[in-house]
């Protein structure tokens, strides 16, 4: 479970914690000195540490091919990462593993870009 919490929303947090496990809530106020006071603008910066993860010995890297998309959502997705990196929410990655994007049709019209990531989980 991945929590994006910051102070201004764990402030509301009273209202919202009827949808949330009492589990979570715990978690929340147990650590709430760790979340900052607002969201912050940008990714931190690249520190000089540089790690990689060394996969089983003679598997292959789980490169998986982009799933097929039509102009209009290839369009949507270049947008969205152009957005997401402006931001400085996303960098470029230097990973050699390749994982498939698709849009997912939000209620209100809009898209969700979801990523998936199961072939590195494996």
């Amino acid at each position: 479970m991945i929590f994006l919490v910051y102070k201004e929303s764990y402030v509301n947090l009273d209202e919202t914690n009827q949808s949330l496990p009492s589990l979570t809530v715990s978690l929340l106020q147990e650590f709430e000195d760790v979340f900052p006071d607002e969201m912050p603008n940008e990714l931190p910066p690249i520190r000089g540490i540089e790690h990689q993860i060394d996969f089983v010995p003679g598997a292959a890297i789980p490169n998986r091919p982009a799933y097929r998309s039509n102009p209009e959502e290839t369009k949507e997705l270049q947008r969205q990462v152009e957005d997401l990196m402006s931001k400085g929410y996303v960098r470029e990655s230097m990973s050699p593993c390749a994982v498939p994007v698709l849009l997912v049709p939000k209620k209100d019209g809009t898209w969700r870009m979801c990523i998936d990531c199961r072939a590195n989980n494996n």
